[in-house]
């Protein structure tokens, strides 16, 4: 181990041994069988150590817990507490969101038993790059992000623009504003070196920030499921959630009932042990030449900062570019704007034009089918004109290979960001692109930040009620106020 590591391993050790020998979320990870069984529980625990169960919860018939009760002293439970009959607005609001859960993962647990005081999760359909930055301004219906990622090409300024430094100020991330929890930026990048010990402070950190708030809602984002997810893939997350499980349980006890739990996440994630492609001795040979300023034609900002499905340039030929990039092995997808249309390119050799209308879009197969939605759109009725309603292109797509592909990609590359890059590109799963330094220090499992279903659906769910079968990430306000009841999120 280097000697940089051997250092942020001991301020790790330091900085959790601050919160002392017990730790804030210290709810029982099991059941008592017996307990549970004689007074027809779905679960019994034993919350102070004295052998005997105390708190009990109990499941409707499709098994999600919407009841509970707490013994007389004696281990026999008194009266339950009907948790659906108390009003939204009676209670407080924890928002837990993790960073780069896939809803198959979270769906698999759920059917498993796990996070059973929930309603059934569902589908979220991030935009595009997948990536955590535009995400959180969608799902928290906030400001646009400067662009998808700290480091990135200012046209206005012609140079690469922020970085490191800018990632730890938060420049590209206003969200941090509605935030009450998110742990210091320098644990970011410690969080992909000790994934699981940092994901252990975070959880006992919205613990004791939950138990201090004075406000209704909590909105706390955890940072370190992303390292976890980094380094251990699905098992790593299922173990995320479990002990996401053990904090709702605690909170629900310790309130007997007067909290209203959501859990969400930014974006999905591959799944798929993943290597960073060689895309520099790809463009050197193509004749480009990589820069921090485009000065001739054959210029190219290539923007390398985390380790992602995705990748995105600045050139004063987007075209050309943009075909030389999907013939590079692991490239699926090449896109760039072209006038008041998007073009997409597939590794194929298929080519098609999307173009916008009054929240409708239209897709026009030059070559190909880039995108593979003949026969979904032979499904749908288009206008006079052949544009595509977006609420049933998301309907038709949720489960596709491309979720909701023309919208997303027409945001890419209009209107999402402030200075959006000149040419995407969306890799297949078992290649990412980044920087040189970081790819070097962790061994990727799974990643995020490409087009395709792994990496563009995640999931919400809540106690609070049942939400839409899916969404898109900028429906979850309008989504959760219904079911609050309230306005979410609640400005500070």
């Amino acid at each position: 181990m280097s000697l940089g590591r051997s250092i942020l391993g001991a301020i790790l050790t330091f900085a959790v041994s601050l919160a002392g020998c017990r730790d804030p979320v210290h709810f029982p990870m099991d059941s008592m069988v017996e307990a549970a069984r004689q007074f027809h529980a779905a679960g019994a625990y034993d919350t102070d150590g004295d052998g005997k169960a105390d708190f009990f919860t109990y499941s409707d018939a499709d098994g999600r817990i919407n009841r509970i009760a707490y013994s007389n002293g004696g281990g026999r439970p008194d009266a339950e507490v009907d948790l659906d009959a108390i009003p939204p607005q009676a209670c407080r609001h924890l928002v837990i969101i993790l960073d780069g859960f896939g809803y198959d993962v979270v769906k698999r647990h759920y059917d498993e038993g796990g996070l059973r005081l929930f309603h059934a999760p569902s589908r979220v359909v991030a935009p595009y790059p997948t990536m955590t930055d535009t995400s959180l301004e969608d799902a928290l219906g906030y400001i646009p992000c400067r662009s998808f990622e700290a480091l990135y090409y200012d046209h206005r300024r012609g140079e690469l623009a922020g970085g490191s430094l800018a990632y730890l100020q938060g420049g590209n991330q206003p969200y941090n504003r509605l935030l009450q929890y998110r742990a210091g930026m320098i644990w970011d990048a410690i969080g992909y070196l000790y994934p699981w010990s940092v994901f252990g402070k975070e959880i006992n950190d919205v613990k004791r920030r939950f138990d201090k708030a004075a406000t209704q809602e909590l909105i706390a984002y955890i940072v370190s499921s992303a390292g976890v997810g980094t380094r251990r893939g699905a098992e790593g997350q299922r173990q995320c959630l479990r002990r996401v499980d053990q904090l709702v349980h605690q909170v629900v006890w310790e309130t007997r009932g007067l909290v209203k739990v959501t859990l969400l996440a930014d974006h999905g994630h591959s799944y798929t042990p993943a290597r960073r492609i060689p895309l520099e001795d790809h463009l050197g040979k193509k004749g480009w030449r990589i820069v921090d300023r485009l000065r001739k034609p054959k210029d190219v900002a290539y923007i390398r900062f985390g380790l992602e499905t995705y990748a995105s340039f600045a050139t004063n030929e987007p075209a050309e570019l943009a075909a030389d990039l999907v013939a590079a092995e692991g490239v699926d997808l090449a896109s760039y704007a072209q006038k008041d249309a998007v073009v997409v390119l597939g590794r194929d050799g298929g080519r098609a034009v999307i173009r916008q209308k009054a929240g409708k879009h239209k897709y026009e197969p030059a070559e190909g089918d880039p995108l593979k939605l003949k026969d979904v759109l032979a499904g749908l009725k288009a206008d006079a004109e052949g544009y595509y309603d977006a609420d049933a292109l998301l309907a038709a797509t949720v489960s596709h290979e491309y979720p909701a592909p023309l919208e997303r990609l027409w945001r890419a590359h209009f209107g999402m960001v402030e200075d959006p890059a000149d040419v995407i590109i969306s890799l297949e799963n078992r290649f990412f692109s980044g920087s040189t330094s970081f790819s070097g220090a962790v061994n990727v499992a799974s990643t995020h930040g490409g087009f395709n279903n792994a990496n563009s659906v995640t999931f919400i769910m809540s106690t609070a009620g049942a939400l839409p079968a899916f969404m898109r990430s900028a429906e979850i306000p309008k989504n959760l106020r219904e079911v609050l009841g309230t306005s979410f999120p609640m400005r500070k």
